[in-house]
């Protein structure tokens, strides 16, 4: 399986090279952001291309890891809860083992 992995992972970085090189024109572009609110007017200096992807790509890597965050940090309480339960049946029934059998007549 680990070699599966690294396989795919050679390939997919070569794809990502052939990609870089056959638009390296196209990403040494430079562009300009410009927000135009009503109350807020903005705009960048010139970034290029490959700048831009960059950070949209991050940007979008931090709010995917926020929602896995949030995901993780959810089924760890639970986890936690569950455990907390666990523990308090397990002492409930080694309290009723331990409890004395006395016969009736």
């Amino acid at each position: 399986m680990r070699w599966i992995k690294a396989i795919l992972f050679s390939l997919l970085f070569c794809v990502a090279i052939i990609f870089v090189v056959q638009n390296l024109d196209f990403l040494n572009q430079s562009a300009e952001i410009k927000l135009n609110l009503y109350f807020i007017n903005g705009s960048s200096g010139p970034l290029k291309f490959y700048v831009l992807l960059l950070l949209s790509f991050l940007l979008g890597v931090i709010f995917a890891s926020f929602y896995t965050f949030k995901i993780w940090y959810g089924k760890i309480k639970l986890t936690k809860i569950k455990e907390k339960e666990i523990k308090k049946l397990k002492q409930e029934l080694d309290s009723l083992r331990n409890f004395p059998i006395t016969q009736e007549k």
